[in-house]
Protein backbone atom coordinates (compact mmCIF):
# COMPACT_ATOMS: atom_id res chain seq x y z
CA UNK A 1 0.00 0.00 0.00
CA UNK A 2 2.80 2.49 0.93
CA UNK A 3 4.80 1.62 -2.13
CA UNK A 4 1.23 2.13 -4.50
CA UNK A 5 1.21 5.43 -2.82
CA UNK A 6 4.56 6.50 -3.73
CA UNK A 7 4.05 5.43 -6.52
CA UNK A 8 1.12 8.12 -7.59
CA UNK A 9 2.88 10.81 -5.44
CA UNK A 10 5.94 10.60 -8.15
CA UNK A 11 3.36 10.83 -10.81
CA UNK A 12 1.85 13.62 -9.77
CA UNK A 13 -1.64 12.89 -7.86
CA UNK A 14 -2.49 15.92 -5.60
CA UNK A 15 -2.85 15.55 -1.88
CA UNK A 16 -6.37 15.20 -2.09
CA UNK A 17 -6.20 12.33 -4.04
CA UNK A 18 -3.47 10.49 -2.31
CA UNK A 19 -5.38 11.12 0.97
CA UNK A 20 -8.86 9.27 -0.75
CA UNK A 21 -6.35 6.68 -2.19
CA UNK A 22 -5.00 6.11 1.60
CA UNK A 23 -8.72 6.51 3.39
CA UNK A 24 -10.25 3.77 1.26
CA UNK A 25 -6.82 1.17 1.05
CA UNK A 26 -6.63 1.77 5.08
CA UNK A 27 -10.29 0.52 5.46
CA UNK A 28 -9.78 -2.49 3.10
CA UNK A 29 -6.54 -3.21 5.36
CA UNK A 30 -9.02 -3.01 8.64
CA UNK A 31 -12.01 -4.89 7.14
CA UNK A 32 -10.43 -7.34 4.68
CA UNK A 33 -8.59 -10.01 6.41
CA UNK A 34 -7.58 -12.05 3.03
CA UNK A 35 -7.96 -9.25 -0.23
CA UNK A 36 -9.53 -12.19 -2.39
CA UNK A 37 -11.95 -12.05 -4.43
CA UNK A 38 -14.62 -13.22 -1.25
CA UNK A 39 -13.56 -11.02 1.01
CA UNK A 40 -13.52 -7.97 -1.36
CA UNK A 41 -17.20 -8.90 -2.51
CA UNK A 42 -18.24 -8.84 1.14
CA UNK A 43 -16.84 -5.48 1.94
CA UNK A 44 -18.63 -4.25 -0.69
CA UNK A 45 -22.01 -5.86 0.10
CA UNK A 46 -21.18 -4.45 3.73
CA UNK A 47 -20.85 -0.54 2.00
CA UNK A 48 -24.25 -1.57 0.25
CA UNK A 49 -25.83 -2.19 3.74
CA UNK A 50 -24.19 0.78 5.59
CA UNK A 51 -26.23 3.05 4.01
CA UNK A 52 -23.60 4.90 2.05
CA UNK A 53 -24.47 6.22 -1.36
CA UNK A 54 -23.99 4.98 -4.54
CA UNK A 55 -21.43 7.70 -5.72
CA UNK A 56 -19.54 6.96 -2.28
CA UNK A 57 -19.59 3.15 -2.62
CA UNK A 58 -18.22 3.99 -6.15
CA UNK A 59 -15.38 5.82 -5.07
CA UNK A 60 -13.97 2.85 -3.40
CA UNK A 61 -14.65 0.62 -6.54
CA UNK A 62 -12.17 3.26 -8.68
CA UNK A 63 -9.19 3.38 -5.73
CA UNK A 64 -9.68 -0.42 -5.04
CA UNK A 65 -9.30 -1.20 -9.32
CA UNK A 66 -6.70 1.37 -9.77
CA UNK A 67 -4.60 -0.66 -6.82
CA UNK A 68 -5.37 -4.26 -7.68
CA UNK A 69 -4.47 -3.02 -10.92
CA UNK A 70 -0.73 -1.21 -9.97
CA UNK A 71 -0.57 -4.11 -7.97
CA UNK A 72 -1.18 -7.24 -10.44
CA UNK A 73 1.82 -5.11 -12.86
CA UNK A 74 4.37 -4.69 -9.97
CA UNK A 75 3.58 -8.42 -8.99
CA UNK A 76 2.51 -7.75 -5.46
CA UNK A 77 -0.80 -9.87 -6.52
CA UNK A 78 -1.37 -13.11 -8.64
CA UNK A 79 -4.64 -12.40 -9.91
CA UNK A 80 -7.46 -9.43 -9.40
CA UNK A 81 -10.01 -9.37 -6.56
CA UNK A 82 -12.51 -7.07 -8.85
CA UNK A 83 -12.03 -9.44 -12.06
CA UNK A 84 -15.69 -10.11 -13.26
CA UNK A 85 -16.62 -7.52 -10.63
CA UNK A 86 -18.05 -3.90 -11.93
CA UNK A 87 -19.94 -1.44 -10.64
CA UNK A 88 -21.83 1.21 -13.11
CA UNK A 89 -21.21 4.89 -12.20
CA UNK A 90 -23.98 6.52 -10.39
CA UNK A 91 -26.36 8.65 -13.44
CA UNK A 92 -27.36 11.37 -10.74
CA UNK A 93 -28.09 15.16 -11.84
CA UNK A 94 -26.11 18.04 -10.21
CA UNK A 95 -28.71 20.12 -7.88
CA UNK A 96 -28.56 23.40 -9.52
CA UNK A 97 -30.20 26.68 -7.79
CA UNK A 98 -32.34 28.92 -9.20
CA UNK A 99 -31.97 32.46 -10.55
CA UNK A 100 -33.96 33.80 -8.04
CA UNK A 101 -32.07 31.80 -4.95
CA UNK A 102 -29.28 32.91 -6.23
CA UNK A 103 -30.13 36.31 -6.75
CA UNK A 104 -31.87 36.30 -2.91
CA UNK A 105 -28.13 35.20 -1.79
CA UNK A 106 -26.70 38.01 -2.84
CA UNK A 107 -28.97 40.74 -1.93
CA UNK A 108 -28.14 39.02 1.83
CA UNK A 109 -24.72 40.02 1.77
CA UNK A 110 -24.84 43.80 3.40
CA UNK A 111 -22.20 46.65 2.74
CA UNK A 112 -19.40 45.25 5.46
CA UNK A 113 -15.94 44.18 4.35
CA UNK A 114 -17.01 40.56 4.63
CA UNK A 115 -20.17 41.36 2.75
CA UNK A 116 -18.64 42.53 -0.30
CA UNK A 117 -15.69 39.48 -0.49
CA UNK A 118 -18.73 37.35 -0.53
CA UNK A 119 -20.86 39.42 -3.02
CA UNK A 120 -17.65 38.89 -5.07
CA UNK A 121 -16.37 35.11 -4.27
CA UNK A 122 -20.17 34.15 -5.24
CA UNK A 123 -20.47 36.01 -7.99
CA UNK A 124 -17.01 34.54 -9.31
CA UNK A 125 -18.29 31.39 -8.66
CA UNK A 126 -21.01 31.31 -10.43
CA UNK A 127 -19.94 33.62 -13.79
CA UNK A 128 -17.06 31.40 -13.96
CA UNK A 129 -17.80 27.55 -13.11
CA UNK A 130 -14.62 27.34 -11.02
CA UNK A 131 -14.37 24.87 -8.25
CA UNK A 132 -13.89 25.78 -4.75
CA UNK A 133 -10.18 24.70 -4.59
CA UNK A 134 -9.44 26.71 -7.25
CA UNK A 135 -11.33 30.17 -6.19
CA UNK A 136 -9.32 30.05 -3.18
CA UNK A 137 -6.07 29.54 -4.40
CA UNK A 138 -6.33 32.70 -6.84
CA UNK A 139 -3.76 35.41 -6.03
CA UNK A 140 -4.63 39.07 -6.73
CA UNK A 141 -1.92 38.83 -9.43
CA UNK A 142 -4.00 36.50 -11.12
CA UNK A 143 -6.85 38.58 -11.64
CA UNK A 144 -6.78 40.75 -15.32
CA UNK A 145 -9.02 43.06 -15.63
CA UNK A 146 -8.30 44.17 -18.84
CA UNK A 147 -9.68 41.23 -20.60
CA UNK A 148 -11.57 40.20 -17.22
CA UNK A 149 -10.11 36.80 -17.04
CA UNK A 150 -8.43 34.70 -14.04
CA UNK A 151 -6.01 32.85 -14.36
CA UNK A 152 -6.37 28.65 -12.27
CA UNK A 153 -2.89 27.35 -11.74
CA UNK A 154 -2.70 24.11 -11.10
CA UNK A 155 -6.43 23.09 -11.26
CA UNK A 156 -7.88 19.74 -10.54
CA UNK A 157 -5.43 16.97 -12.37
CA UNK A 158 -2.51 19.91 -12.28
CA UNK A 159 -4.26 21.39 -15.19
CA UNK A 160 -3.14 25.25 -15.92
CA UNK A 161 -6.62 26.73 -17.44
CA UNK A 162 -8.07 30.45 -18.11
CA UNK A 163 -11.79 31.93 -17.41
CA UNK A 164 -13.67 34.77 -17.47
CA UNK A 165 -16.17 36.98 -16.12
CA UNK A 166 -18.26 39.46 -17.03
CA UNK A 167 -19.28 42.89 -16.38
CA UNK A 168 -20.93 42.54 -13.27
CA UNK A 169 -18.37 40.32 -11.85
CA UNK A 170 -15.65 42.18 -12.86
CA UNK A 171 -17.22 45.65 -10.70
CA UNK A 172 -17.72 43.40 -7.82
CA UNK A 173 -14.00 42.09 -7.87
CA UNK A 174 -13.30 45.82 -8.22
CA UNK A 175 -15.16 47.11 -5.04
CA UNK A 176 -13.44 44.03 -2.87
CA UNK A 177 -9.86 44.90 -4.28
CA UNK A 178 -10.34 48.38 -3.02
CA UNK A 179 -10.98 46.86 0.29
CA UNK A 180 -8.77 44.27 0.27
CA UNK A 181 -6.35 43.93 3.82
CA UNK A 182 -3.48 43.13 1.33
CA UNK A 183 -4.08 43.69 -2.18
CA UNK A 184 -0.25 42.87 -2.81
CA UNK A 185 0.04 40.47 -6.07
CA UNK A 186 1.35 37.61 -4.49
CA UNK A 187 -1.58 37.84 -1.96
CA UNK A 188 -4.27 35.37 -2.04
CA UNK A 189 -7.28 37.10 -4.15
CA UNK A 190 -10.02 36.13 -1.26
CA UNK A 191 -8.94 36.30 2.34
CA UNK A 192 -10.52 37.23 6.18
CA UNK A 193 -9.70 40.75 7.98
CA UNK A 194 -6.17 39.79 9.11
CA UNK A 195 -4.99 38.78 4.93
CA UNK A 196 -5.38 34.75 5.88
CA UNK A 197 -6.91 32.91 2.87
CA UNK A 198 -10.58 31.89 3.15
CA UNK A 199 -10.70 28.38 3.90
CA UNK A 200 -12.65 25.82 2.35
CA UNK A 201 -14.60 25.19 5.42
CA UNK A 202 -15.55 28.60 5.73
CA UNK A 203 -16.67 29.50 2.02
CA UNK A 204 -19.13 26.40 2.74
CA UNK A 205 -20.06 27.82 6.10
CA UNK A 206 -20.79 31.46 4.72
CA UNK A 207 -23.07 30.01 1.95
CA UNK A 208 -25.07 28.14 4.24
CA UNK A 209 -25.57 30.98 6.84
CA UNK A 210 -26.32 33.22 3.96
CA UNK A 211 -28.82 30.62 2.08
CA UNK A 212 -30.63 30.59 5.69
CA UNK A 213 -31.01 34.83 6.17
CA UNK A 214 -32.58 34.92 2.34
CA UNK A 215 -34.81 32.27 3.48
CA UNK A 216 -33.65 29.37 1.79
CA UNK A 217 -34.88 25.95 3.01
CA UNK A 218 -32.05 23.89 4.03
CA UNK A 219 -31.87 21.34 1.38
CA UNK A 220 -31.94 24.25 -0.99
CA UNK A 221 -28.97 26.18 0.60
CA UNK A 222 -26.29 27.03 -1.84
CA UNK A 223 -22.96 25.23 -1.87
CA UNK A 224 -20.04 26.06 -3.80
CA UNK A 225 -20.29 23.59 -6.66
CA UNK A 226 -24.37 24.16 -6.82
CA UNK A 227 -22.69 27.79 -8.04
CA UNK A 228 -20.40 25.85 -10.58
CA UNK A 229 -23.55 24.05 -12.07
CA UNK A 230 -25.42 26.93 -12.12
CA UNK A 231 -22.66 28.25 -14.38
CA UNK A 232 -22.76 25.50 -16.44
CA UNK A 233 -26.43 25.20 -17.07
CA UNK A 234 -26.66 29.21 -17.73
CA UNK A 235 -23.80 28.83 -20.63
CA UNK A 236 -25.65 26.32 -22.15
CA UNK A 237 -28.69 27.60 -21.99
CA UNK A 238 -27.70 30.47 -23.64
CA UNK A 239 -26.22 28.24 -26.70
CA UNK A 240 -22.84 27.79 -25.66
CA UNK A 241 -21.30 24.97 -27.38
CA UNK A 242 -20.35 21.63 -25.66
CA UNK A 243 -16.79 21.63 -26.21
CA UNK A 244 -16.48 25.34 -24.86
CA UNK A 245 -18.17 24.68 -21.36
CA UNK A 246 -16.01 21.62 -21.04
CA UNK A 247 -13.34 24.00 -21.72
CA UNK A 248 -13.97 26.28 -19.39
CA UNK A 249 -14.79 24.27 -16.58
CA UNK A 250 -11.69 22.46 -17.01
CA UNK A 251 -13.34 18.69 -17.77
CA UNK A 252 -11.07 16.14 -19.28
CA UNK A 253 -13.80 14.71 -21.85
CA UNK A 254 -17.09 15.86 -22.17
CA UNK A 255 -18.57 12.73 -20.23
CA UNK A 256 -18.64 14.88 -17.33
CA UNK A 257 -20.37 17.95 -18.95
CA UNK A 258 -22.72 16.02 -20.75
CA UNK A 259 -24.84 15.78 -17.11
CA UNK A 260 -25.28 19.58 -17.96
CA UNK A 261 -27.13 19.31 -21.15
CA UNK A 262 -29.93 16.83 -19.67
CA UNK A 263 -30.63 19.38 -17.34
CA UNK A 264 -31.14 22.01 -20.21
CA UNK A 265 -33.20 19.30 -22.10
CA UNK A 266 -35.92 19.18 -19.41
CA UNK A 267 -35.76 22.87 -19.16
CA UNK A 268 -36.53 22.45 -22.85
CA UNK A 269 -39.08 19.98 -22.23
CA UNK A 270 -40.52 22.02 -19.59
CA UNK A 271 -40.79 25.38 -22.03
CA UNK A 272 -42.29 23.28 -25.00
CA UNK A 273 -45.01 21.77 -22.61
CA UNK A 274 -46.15 25.47 -21.94
CA UNK A 275 -45.97 26.83 -25.79
CA UNK A 276 -46.89 23.24 -27.82
CA UNK A 277 -48.19 24.64 -30.72
CA UNK A 278 -50.48 21.74 -31.23
CA UNK A 279 -51.88 22.10 -28.00
CA UNK A 280 -52.27 25.55 -27.51
CA UNK A 281 -53.94 25.88 -31.26
CA UNK A 282 -56.11 22.86 -30.74
CA UNK A 283 -54.75 21.29 -34.03
CA UNK A 284 -55.98 17.82 -31.87
CA UNK A 285 -59.19 18.88 -32.24
CA UNK A 286 -59.53 18.72 -36.00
Amino acid sequence: MEAFLLTKKVGGCTEKTLAMYRWWLDRLVREVQVPDTVGVRKFFVRLSESGLSHSTQHQAFRVFRVFFRWALDCGAMTSDPLRGFTMRTPKTLPQVPSLDEVRAVLASCQDTLEGVRNRAMILVLADSGLRASELLGLLVEHWNPADRSLFVRSGKGRKDRVVFVGATTTRALKEWLARHPAPAPESYLFTDRQGRRVKHRHLVTLLHRLSAKAGLPEHRWLHPHALRHFAATSWLREGMGLDEVRRLLGHETLHTTLRYSSLVSKDLQQAHKKASAVDRTGLGDV
